[in-house]
This record gives C-alpha cells, structure tokens and sequence, in this order.
C-alpha cells in the first residue's frame, strides 16, 4: 500500500508574505537597484576612458623665406610617446584663420601648399589638433616665413642708358640704368601694365617703340607677376644729319643750291631728303634672333644728288652712319670752268658775257671781266657756251665737263669780219692779176707804147736741123 506524501508547506505565514510582496512591491525594488548601479558605473567608465586617453605632441614646419609667387610649404608632425598617429586631421591656420586640413600618413606627417598669392611680408603658421577619444588634443608652436619680393627687370635693345622708359600701372616714370636696364621690385602677385613713357623729342635723339619682346607694337603691355619678370623692348633711335656739300676741289657749296638728297641703307630702302635739314635718320634697326633682339646700326649711301638736273655723286660710293647728331660732308662731281671769250681769228679777248646752257637745257649768263674771263663752279655735263653780245658772229663751244678746265668761247668780231673780207680782196685781186699777166706788161710800158726796159731775155730753142736725137747714144 502506497503512502502519500505530505504536501503541506511548513511555514505557511512566511511563504504567503513573501508571494504578497512578490505581486505588489518587486519590480519597484529591482528598479531601485539598477539605478543605484548605472550611477556608480557610469563615472567609473569614463574615469577608465579618461586615463587610458594619451597625449600627443604637434609640430609644424615651414621654410624662413618664399619668393614672391612661389607655394610655402607647410609640414605637420603629430606623435604621442614619440611614435607617429596615423590617419588624424590637422587643422593648419595662416594669420589666426583655418586656410586647410591635412590627414597625417603613416609617419604621422602631412604636407600643404598655402596659397601663392601671398603679398610680401612675414606670415605665422599654426596646426591644431582637435583629439579623439583615444588621443588628447594639441596644438603646435607657432612658425614664421617671409614672403620676399621679386625683381623685375625691364631691359632695352639697344642698351640706352638715362632715358625714361615705363610707369607700372600709372606711377612713377621709371629711368634706364647705365646698362640700360630698369629694375623694379614687386610686393604683390597679378597682372601689371607696362606704359612707355619715352622721352620727349628734343634737338638731339628721337626714340620710336619697335615691338616688345612678345610681338606687341602697342605701347602699354601686360604682364603677370610673377610669370613674367623679364621684358625686353626693342628701341629705335633717331639723330639729326645735315650735310655739308663741296666741290671736287674743295671748294664749299651752300646746301640750299642742293634741293634733294637721295639715299639708301643696307636693306635697299630708299629716302628722299629734301631741304637744308636737319633730316632725321635711323642709327639702328631691331631684329629677332633665337636668342632674342639684336640691334643693328644703319649704314646709309648717297645714291643721287640733284644739281641743276644732273647727279653730281657717284651712286652708292660715299657712305655714313646716323649714330649721333653729326655733319657729313659730301663731296660733289662740281669743277671750276674757266671761260675765256676770244677774237676767233685775232685770239684776242672778247665780249662782256656768256650764255650758258645746262644739259637739261636750262640757260645761265655770266659776266666776263675786262680780260673777257670768269671762272664758274658747274656740276659734270656737257655744256654749250656762247658769246651772247656784241657785234659779230657767236660761235657756240661745245664743253663736256669731267674736271676743272678751261673753254675759249670764239667770236667772229667786225674786225675779223674786215680782216677777211680785205684778205679775201687781195687774194682775188691777186689771182686777176696772175692769170692776166699782160695787163703788167702793158703798166710796165710807157704811154707811148714802148718798152720801158729789155725785158727779160726770150727762151732760145735749138735748131731743128741741128738738134741730135736724145734717143741716140754717143759712140763709146
């Protein structure tokens, strides 16, 4: 027989409490507990976060000095304990203001390119680093560079020392040193304009603009700093010539009996001077090579010069230069003609003046002194020359001018006139008188028909009965 087991609690009071508490006061208590627990956990977690954080160390170097234009370049270093700490962002500030942020690499380093537009000056350059959960925040000494100005050179082709040359955006004119350079130094990054601000003409030098080294003719030119800090501008230079015009015999000839001057220089390009002067010549002329402008001086050829409507210079023969202001002397194909009026058949002088004609056909009097001479100064040519007073009859003298020389201009005066006409009388006279030699005979008899004399004797022949034939020889 089975027995059953008594099922009966033992301490039926504490079992019914405590069920009467678990249904009414049990999740208020258990609430209670776990708030006490997150407070006193939570403080300590972060404590534990607190001392497990290292420190970190930030440095950041740059160069002491940049050109103007050119990048400085910024590099940081965050370490802790002296190791690098990969892959955290830098902030880098120029002037007090965030200007970029870099990530550090595997070395702990990063490297940035401030801005190249920085005008001259000093600049300080900081880095922080905002930290991590991990790692503590830091921030770097302070480093300075400098910012230093360029130079820029302006140079003319040729070299001309002393003028003044450009104003850079509207100040002041800027003049060529003693190698004909202008240095300007610079302070701030962009586009600047050129303006030419040659000299003024005056009595001595003109200078004209060529090009600039890029091309331009115009005379303001643009330019950017710092891409551009050498200019080259090719520079004509013009001088005051006059000429001084002499004979071949040295003899001075005013230069307004010269109207035009023809010349030419090395290139065959031809000028017309017309004028006393001064005339202003080019000294130079700019040309580009490889290696940039070249000057080169002008050399000029007298060609033709106009003297009563002849050239009076052998073309090309004498030559000059327009380097400065100068005088040249010109010789001219001009010789002295010495014109003697004459008696054509006496050679004695003769007449008050000539008339001479040019060979463009152009006439001249000239006035003979008492010896009916004068001397006058006449380009090469051929001439004719007469005498163009006078009773008589002019004979006109053909004169082909090539040096100094002299011309008889002849006359047939009345007296030679006379002369011949009473020598032409007796020769006809005398040849009456020859072939009618009985017309003397009978002036040399008397009136009465006879002889006024013997006479000469008559020829005698021989007889003819005795007369031996010359064709026979004599016995031998």
């Amino acid at each position: 027989m089975t027995r059953r087991a008594d099922t009966r609690d033992p301490l039926p009071g504490a079992v019914g409490r405590s069920r009467r508490v678990g249904r009414g006061g049990g999740p208020a208590i258990l609430a209670l507990i776990a708030l006490i627990l997150v407070t006193f956990a939570i403080p300590t977690g972060e404590a534990q976060a607190a001392s497990l954080r290292r420190t970190t160390a930030l440095a950041v170097a740059v160069p002491a000095t940049v050109e103007l234009g050119a990048h400085a370049v910024v590099t940081v270093r965050l370490t802790s304990a002296r190791k690098p700490v990969v892959g955290k962002l830098i902030s880098v500030r120029l002037a007090g203001k965030i200007t970029q942020q870099l990530r550090t690499g595997l070395d702990g380093t990063a490297k940035a390119e401030i801005a190249r537009d920085l005008p001259a000056g000093r600049y300080t350059v900081t880095a922080t680093f905002a930290g991590t959960p991990a790692y503590w925040s830091s921030s770097s000494r302070p480093a300075v560079f400098t910012v230093t100005p360029v130079q820029l050179t302006i140079a003319t082709v040729p070299a001309t020392p002393g003028i003044p040359l450009v104003r850079i955006d509207g100040g002041a004119t800027l003049t060529t040193g003693p190698d004909g350079t202008v240095v300007v130094p610079m302070t701030k990054v962009g586009r600047v304009a050129l303006r030419l601000a040659l000299p003024a003409d005056d009595a001595t030098k003109r200078v004209r603009l060529v090009r600039w080294d890029d091309g331009s003719t115009d005379p303001v030119r643009t330019i950017r700093i710092p891409d551009t800090l050498n200019v080259v501008v090719g520079l004509q230079l013009l001088n005051p010539v006059q000429f001084e015009f002499a004979s071949s015999d040295g003899a001075p000839i005013a230069a307004a009996e010269v109207p035009i001057v023809h010349i030419s220089d090395d290139a065959g390009n031809q000028e017309t001077l017309t004028g006393p002067g001064p005339h202003w010549l080019r000294s130079n002329t700019i040309s580009r090579l490889v290696t940039g402008f070249v000057s080169t001086g002008v050399e000029y050829r007298i060609s033709d010069v106009s003297l009563g409507g002849v050239n009076v210079v052998n073309h090309g023969q004498q030559r000059f230069t327009a380097s400065g202001p100068q005088t040249v002397r010109v010789g001219l194909l001009v010789f002295n003609l010495v014109v003697q009026g004459r008696d054509a058949l006496l050679k004695t002088p003769s007449g008050s003046h000539v008339t001479i004609t040019d060979p463009d056909g152009g006439q001249r009097a000239l006035e003979l002194d008492d010896a009916a001479s004068a001397t006058i100064l006449l380009p090469r040519g051929e001439y004719t020359i007469v005498i163009g007073e006078g009773l008589g009859i002019p004979i006109t003298t053909p004169v082909a001018l090539s040096r100094g020389q002299q011309a008889d201009v002849l006359i047939v005066s009345l007296l030679d006139i006379a002369l011949v006409v009473g020598v032409g009388l007796i020769l006809v006279l005398g040849l009456i008188l020859v072939g009618r030699p009985h017309v003397l005979r009978r002036r040399r008899r008397g009136p009465s028909g006879g002889s006024e004399g013997p006479g000469p004797p008559l020829p005698q022949w021989p007889d003819p009965a005795t007369a031996r034939d010359w064709r026979q020889r004599p016995p031998s």
